[in-house]
């Protein structure tokens, strides 16, 4: 009886770690509507690619399947939120992978805690992503024109370690004079700016960091979320009139696989919030 106990325990764990490894490098496409306050009808519909935690070890097949993925999806914008490398040797491949993905489209990113890591020239790797057609905001800003409409996008600098400086980004894309309404859109590598952002009146925050627990429970309930200010998984998240989405990210830290929790290619669509006490 005991024997068999154990040879079961060993099949189990045997085939949660082929599970595990398998999923892992199964990507996902997740598409969500997100709801804006006072979006312009001429943005209704505007896509936003984010891919986040991509977490770098080289350049294979399912590296070419994200390429090949993201490629496939029309988005006139594109944003990585932070922890580009996974080993510092495969700088190499980074260039050449964004600049495939960022092909015709704007590109704009931020730094994430593992960017900041002793392992990684931080340095060189922004000036490896501004090669690669990124735009790296460290606690700074930029506008975009789009349908005639001018879309604010600022991104701050690694939260989980205090690197962050939302008011600096923010006064580098100041509002326009006038009454045209400009959506704010901040990108963040960790969902603990919510808060803040929400007080600043950041219409969307674009997050990661989280993996979405990366090893997870049956319906993708995460075991840890590595947060400071909140149990943020992944998904969508709200405080007042901020909007916030949190991605599961693409690559995997020192555990290798992932369980109930695939990695995601996050396709977002914005759409008019509803006015406030309209019923239907």
């Amino acid at each position: 009886m005991l024997l068999w106990l154990l040879a079961a325990g060993a099949a189990g764990v045997a085939y949660l770690a082929l599970r595990a490894w398998a999923e892992a490098n199964t990507l996902s496409v997740t598409r969500v509507e997100i709801p804006i306050h006072g979006l312009p009808p001429d943005l209704d519909g505007l896509t936003i690619i984010q891919l986040s935690d991509l977490h770098l070890r080289g350049y294979g097949p399912f590296e070419q399947d994200l390429v090949r993925t993201v490629r496939s999806l029309p988005a006139p914008i594109l944003v990585i939120t932070g922890d580009f490398l996974g080993d510092p040797n495969a700088a190499g491949a980074l260039i050449p992978l964004l600049m495939e993905i960022g092909r015709d489209r704007a590109v704009y990113g931020v730094l994430g805690n593992h960017d900041h890591g002793r392992r990684v020239n931080t340095q060189a790797l922004v000036h490896d992503l501004t090669r690669a057609g990124v735009r790296v905001l460290i606690n700074s800003g930029d506008a975009i024109r789009h349908r005639g409409h001018r879309i604010r996008i600022a991104g701050v600098d690694d939260p989980h370690t205090g690197r962050d400086n939302l008011n600096e980004a923010l006064a580098h894309v100041p509002p326009s004079a006038g009454d045209a309404r400009e959506p704010l859109i901040l990108l963040a590598h960790s969902p603990d700016v919510l808060e803040t952002a929400s007080q600043a009146g950041v219409d969307l925050v674009l997050a990661g960091h989280t993996h979405g627990g990366q090893i997870c429970l049956p319906g993708g309930r995460p075991l840890w979320t590595n947060t400071r200010r909140g149990r943020f998984g992944a998904g969508l998240f709200g405080r007042g009139r901020t909007q916030m989405f949190v991605s599961r990210g693409i690559g995997t830290s020192s555990v290798r696989g992932r369980l109930f929790c695939p990695p995601e290619v996050a396709v977002v669509r914005l759409v008019p919030a509803r006015p406030e006490g309209a019923q239907g």
